[in-house]
């Protein structure tokens, strides 16, 4: 019999209940947009942090659209989530005034089997990457419409309700009509 590590032997019962349990948990990178307000990521759509971002302001943007940014030999749109969010009828959210001093690049598919694109978001602090199991899912939040049009899915973590963004919804133009303007 080949030497099996215990985490990979599933058949013999002999992972732990805690090992066992953390083989089912998937990651996501959880971000504070505002003090003590959360969303979640999938890990696979975030790319880069970048500090200090040169950001050039869009005349006429939305609120949320804070301006350009030059990654890559792309220019991404960068979007303060807070200010979305409050533009789109969440209360209670802090808004910062200042430059960021960092956006997370993410990447987006419109439609499967479409090329990537990017986009970025303001950090008002550096992102945690954690793992979440089924167990924790729960039900949107109902402090805001937007978290139907912009969520995948949520979960419960250290008593936070914290919606997992859909990046496709946040940048593709084809979903800011969902979006106020």
């Amino acid at each position: 019999m080949k030497n099996q590590s215990p985490a990979y032997n599933l058949d013999q019962g002999s992972i732990l209940s805690e090992e066992k349990e953390q083989l089912y948990r998937a990651p996501a990178r959880l971000l504070e947009y505002a003090p003590d307000r959360y969303i979640a990521l999938p890990t696979h759509t975030t790319l880069e942090i970048v500090e200090d971002p040169e950001i050039f302001p869009v005349p006429g943007a939305a609120l949320y659209g804070l301006g350009l940014l030059y990654w890559q030999e792309h220019w991404l749109a960068v979007v303060d989530l807070a200010r979305m969010f409050l533009q789109n009828g969440l209360p209670d959210v802090s808004i910062a005034t200042e430059k960021p001093r960092y956006v997370l690049v993410l990447a987006y598919q419109r439609m499967p089997g479409y090329a990537l694109e990017y986009g970025a978001i303001t950090l008002p602090v550096l992102p945690e990457t954690i793992f979440i199991g089924d167990d924790a899912a729960c039900d949107l939040p109902t402090d805001s419409p937007i978290w139907a049009t912009v969520s995948l899915s949520c979960f419960t973590y250290a008593g936070h309700t914290i919606p997992v963004l859909n990046t496709a919804q946040i940048f593709g133009r084809s979903h800011q009509s969902k979006l106020s303007m």
